[in-house]
């Protein structure tokens, strides 16, 4: 890592402002939000549907920018995007948060899924982090409790998957991501809103990721459970291990626990291990195994963002001298294969796991 730690910043800091940050900024639709898809060309698709997960993924984007920059150009979209978020993607009958909406903001699929609220408390607190803007902050609270109150399962532990608008249960599986997705999104709530049960909430949900979705016979996440915690079988996504691998301990160190960083230690340091039997010679960590463990070598950029992240963590936090040249290895390849300006699976397009990649290098050597 010597010598290469100022070139790392330099670099990571122009893909995240001129190459993520810019291109997404000309997603954004006059009339609000941003566009729903990415047509051929890399135009925007104007009258495509809109996702909530992608559009509470760029709020985060922008507001994590705007945070560390303190740029406008960051913050105008930043907020237009909280403001069309809000308006549109938030049920104001119900209170949870759509799945999708159509291009002029009309609700398409009012589901309430468990990633959906999840991000949407992600966003919406990270955006009130890098503002103080007291409606996004109300708006994430109002979702914690509504997670809390109707998709978490108090008898058998865990979160329900999928629930319908009025919150009538649709699917109880038990999806690792989604869970995951929950601890990141609870995490960022409480670095800004100091609620004594939400950090009790976060301990125990740390508590069910590494004693449920933890395999400790091969070290990977269970990517799906019935709602009685009886494995789906399969296989393992290696991008899920590494991004498990970090942000379980950045969620134990948020709460300023050392018995919870004592209990999820190890088991990073193995989820991470595991998530790197996935490198591949070309440079990259493919996308998994399937159920008969068979290598599933699909690059998927998302992934190398999470390896990024994951290497480095282990590299500071966990004592792994190799993370450092696995990330360095890695960034080589996002930069040498995934900074296509007109490819569609580009680095850049996904935008909340790219740009907190590259915000993750630039703290940890800040």
């Amino acid at each position: 890592m010597i010598g290469r730690t100022d070139t790392l910043i330099k670099e990571v800091k122009e893909v995240l402002e001129w190459d993520i940050l810019k291109f997404w900024s000309g997603m954004q639709d006059p009339r609000g939000g941003f566009y729903g898809k990415i047509a051929e060309g890399l135009a925007a698709d104007k009258d495509a549907d809109r996702e909530e997960q992608l559009n509470a993924r760029i709020i985060w984007a922008f507001s994590n920018a705007y945070r560390m920059f303190r740029k406008k150009e960051y913050l105008m979209p930043a907020m237009n995007g909280k403001d069309y978020f809000i308006q549109h993607f938030i049920d104001h009958k119900y209170g949870g948060a759509f799945a999708y909406v159509d291009s002029w903001g009309e609700k398409k699929d009012t589901d309430a899924l468990l990633s959906n609220q999840a991000l949407a408390i992600y966003a919406l607190s990270e955006f009130y982090g890098a503002t103080k803007d007291e409606e996004s902050l109300k708006q994430a609270i109002n979702l914690y409790k509504i997670v809390e109150k109707e998709f978490h399962d108090l008898t058998l532990g865990g979160y329900r998957e999928v629930l319908s608008r009025d919150f009538t249960v649709k699917d109880e599986s038990r999806l690792a991501v989604s869970h995951l997705y929950l601890l990141e999104s609870y995490s960022n709530l409480y670095r800004v809103w100091r609620d004594a049960s939400l950090r009790g909430v976060i301990a125990d949900l740390l508590d069910v990721m590494v004693s449920e979705f933890f395999n400790s016979a091969t070290g990977h996440i269970e990517p799906r459970f019935s709602k009685d915690w009886n494995p789906v079988p399969s296989g393992c996504m290696f991008g899920l291990d590494l991004e498990a691998s970090w942000a379980i301990l950045d969620a134990a160190y948020a709460i300023e626990d050392i018995d919870a960083i004592n209990h999820v230690k190890d088991v990073c340091l193995e989820l991470y291990k595991a998530g790197m039997d996935g490198l591949m010679g070309e440079g990259y960590v493919a996308f998994g195994k399937d159920v008969d463990g068979a290598i599933d070598s699909q690059m998927i950029p998302w992934v190398q963002a999470e390896s990024l992240i994951a290497n480095l963590c282990a590299w500071k936090y966990q004592s792994v001298p190799e993370g450092a040249d696995y990330a360095l290895r890695i960034w080589d390849y996002i930069k040498d294969h995934l900074n296509d300006t007109t490819d569609t699976i580009a680095f850049r397009m996904f935008p909340m796991h790219d740009a907190r990649a590259c915000v993750q290098v630039m703290n940890i050597f800040r």
